[in-house]
């Protein structure tokens, strides 16, 4: 007679990671959790955070049609920007994943990175040219000695430094000069915990 599954005595392992979020909570900002860097955002319809992956010099936005929910994997290695919190490319050496999703708020968005110790332990930042789509001022950045927070605001100010300089924006393939990111860059990513 087949009794099911009987647990052992031993203890059961506790989960890396505990993350309860409601798609309501219109918080913003990082939090870190287990081994991963989780960033959590609302929006509303018009300026919505979007998951934009670079596939070679071509750029997919990554959501459906009618406005449903997307969950996505980020490949390592995939350059992506997120619409509305990022004002630069960013590729990483791990995996992350991209929730978006309509919410009570209108649209709610999860962006979470690791998973792995010392993963992601670097990342590229970089810029596309908008006329042609090859990645220009490119700059690797470390993570795992600094923390994932801190490689942000150094993006940041690669961003500033890349702002600052007309010959760092121009595109090595056909020389349009990129527009400065300042535009693109509130701060708005950079909230919450460290």
């Amino acid at each position: 007679m087949n009794r099911g599954y009987l647990p052992s005595a031993a203890a059961v392992p506790a989960p890396d990671m505990s993350f309860v979020r409601l798609f309501g909570d219109a918080s913003l900002g990082w939090q870190h959790r287990g081994q991963y860097a989780i960033w959590t955002g609302t929006s509303s319809q018009e300026s919505r955070y979007r998951l934009l992956e670079r596939i070679g010099q071509k750029v997919a936005c990554l959501e459906l049609a009618d406005g449903g929910p997307v969950f996505h994997r980020i490949g390592r290695g995939i350059p992506f920007t997120i619409e509305n919190m990022m004002s630069f490319w960013l590729t990483l050496d791990s995996d992350a994943m991209w929730l978006d999703t309509p919410s009570e708020a209108g649209r709610y968005a999860l962006l979470a990175v690791g998973g792995a110790a010392g993963k992601p332990a670097t990342a590229t930042v970089d810029w596309t040219c908008p006329s042609c789509g090859t990645a220009i001022g490119s700059r690797t950045v470390p993570i795992a000695t600094a923390g994932f927070v801190a490689m942000l605001k150094t993006a940041e100010a690669a961003a500033a430094a890349f702002d600052a300089d007309a010959q760092s924006r121009r595109c090595g393939a056909c020389e349009m000069v990129h527009p400065p990111t300042t535009a693109m860059r509130s701060g708005r990513h950079l909230q919450g915990g460290a």
